[in-house]
């Protein structure tokens, strides 16, 4: 067009340069149309490329937000999945725990048994030599008693020793002398004979007494025992009764160390000699006179001990 105005303008050339002029100008104008419409048929695909290239995009990101979705799902999942190990390892840690508090339990448990069998074993030791003891005092008894009827015996015959004694003393007056004479070794040794039956009869009925409170300990010791009383108790309690008896009644501090033979009872040395030596010899607890050699030593803690 432009062409078509500058021919114009320079006052009309020929009509062969116009006809040139527009034949080109229509060519051009072919041209600028098509290129028009490739442009168009471009930008058409343009569009369709876009409206393509803005459907991926949506679909792009709907799986984005599918695939947010689901990682959150998959997060929330794993917490839980890490929430339940640290639940289970929790778990395991007080079965641990309470495994290593039941084996400690039973390994108390265990030493428990042990200690109240050795104690049983030490209480059945203990009631086998009270038996032992029971045994023994019965049998000592069972001896005094023979001892004290063998001394009846031997009275009843120096009394009867005496009656005919008297009687061939009434025959024979000739032999006044001699008759008093035997009447006074008869009266002496009836008299001995008497203090020894006394005193044997004494030491018997000590024994009994003896050997009955050791029946009484052996009954109270079964009795606990089958009670089920404290084994710490009932030992503490028979050291101390025999720890109480191994003393000295007039102090309590010394063993006992010698015996007065008259009458049988049992004190410490010291106690004796401090006796003897202010002359108050008669037995502390019975009062029987005493003198030095009825006075011996005895060895009841050596006894007691083996």
């Amino acid at each position: 067009k432009a062409e078509v105005r500058c021919a114009a303008a320079g006052g009309g050339d020929g009509a062969t340069a116009e006809d040139a002029a527009a034949a080109d100008a229509i060519a051009r104008l072919a041209a600028a149309e098509g290129a028009r419409a490739k442009l168009a048929a471009e930008l058409g695909a343009a569009h369709e490329e876009h409206a393509l290239l803005l459907a991926e995009v949506e679909l792009i990101s709907r799986h984005y937000e599918e695939g947010q979705e689901a990682l959150g799902t998959l997060q929330a999942h794993a917490e839980s999945k890490e929430a339940l190990c640290s639940q289970l390892l929790l778990e395991r840690a007080k079965a641990a725990h309470v495994a290593t508090a039941l084996r400690d339990e039973r390994t108390a448990l265990l030493d428990k048994v042990t200690h109240a069998d050795r104690v049983a074993e030490q209480q059945r030791e203990a009631v086998g030599q009270l038996e032992a003891h029971v045994h023994s005092l019965t049998a000592e008894v069972e001896r005094r008693g023979d001892e004290l009827r063998g001394l009846s015996a031997q009275l009843e015959k120096i009394r009867r020793e005496h009656t005919d004694f008297s009687r061939t003393h009434a025959a024979k007056l000739g032999q006044a002398e001699e008759a008093a004479a035997a009447h006074a070794r008869s009266s002496t040794d009836l008299a001995q004979a008497q203090g020894q039956a006394l005193e044997y009869r004494e030491r018997a009925e000590r024994s009994a007494d003896e050997a009955a409170e050791a029946r009484r300990k052996l009954q109270r010791l079964q009795e606990k025992l089958v009670g089920g009383g404290t084994t710490d108790s009932m030992l503490h309690e028979e050291i101390s009764l025999m720890r109480s008896k191994l003393k000295c009644p007039l102090c309590a501090r010394h063993d006992k160390e010698v015996c007065v033979t008259s009458c049988g009872h049992t004190f410490c040395r010291e106690c004796i000699d401090k006796r003897l030596n202010l002359r108050d010899r008669k037995c502390p607890t019975c009062m029987r006179p005493f003198s030095a050699d009825k006075v011996i030593q005895i060895y009841l803690t050596s006894a007691a001990a083996s």
